[in-house]
């Protein structure tokens, strides 16, 4: 049997805790459910992840990366306010076609703040960072420092109460109507600027 490098195992760890908390919540991802789902040794979660907060932490980023990757398609030739709109909607429509990443990050970003406060901060501050550079790649130059931050902080805010919305609902009909306005919301604060 051929060796696997560690960066690979990695990798096949943060994709079987993502399918173990979203089928059983982060309470109940043992390392030993997370390293049988990878179909690897307990020993070598281990080795790859020196503690449960370490693996956790490599998921959120994985998570939270994964969605703003999709961002790549934004349209060019509209306003700040159209842009940022799409922006939102492109991410809620990659959540929804990953329901298991969506509430992945949801479970595990509660988690942290009962459990560990100081990567929860972390992850927030992770979160604002990629949501503020996926806006200015959208936007280029279009906004301003202090607004495009401000801005950032609605759009993340906006994207977790809808799929926190969502999980309780279920209803993918009702999720696109609440989107849109969410949109209308964030494109008039955006146009206001």
């Amino acid at each position: 049997m051929a060796r696997m490098g560690a960066e690979l195992r990695r990798q096949d760890f943060v994709e079987a805790t993502v399918k173990v908390i979203a089928e059983h919540g982060v309470a109940n991802a043992t390392t030993r459910r997370i390293a049988a789902a990878a179909g690897c040794p307990l020993a070598s979660l281990h080795y790859v992840f020196h503690t449960k907060d370490d693996l956790f932490y490599a998921v959120y980023e994985s998570l939270f990366d994964l969605p703003h990757q999709a961002l790549g398609h934004v349209s060019t030739g509209t306003t700040a306010a159209e842009k940022a709109a799409e922006v939102l909607r492109q991410l809620i429509a990659w959540l929804t076609s990953h329901p298991d990443v969506a509430r992945a990050q949801t479970e595990l970003f509660f988690w942290a703040m009962r459990n560990n406060p100081e990567l929860a901060n972390k992850i927030y501050s992770v979160a604002i960072d990629a949501t503020e550079q996926a806006l200015e790649r959208a936007m280029g130059a279009q906004l301003e420092k202090p607004f495009l931050q401000a801005a950032s902080r609605l759009l993340i805010h906006l994207v977790d109460g809808l799929i926190i919305a969502w999980s309780a609902h279920d209803d993918l009909a009702r999720l696109e109507s609440e989107t849109e306005t969410a949109c209308k919301a964030l494109a008039l604060l955006v146009a206001s600027h």
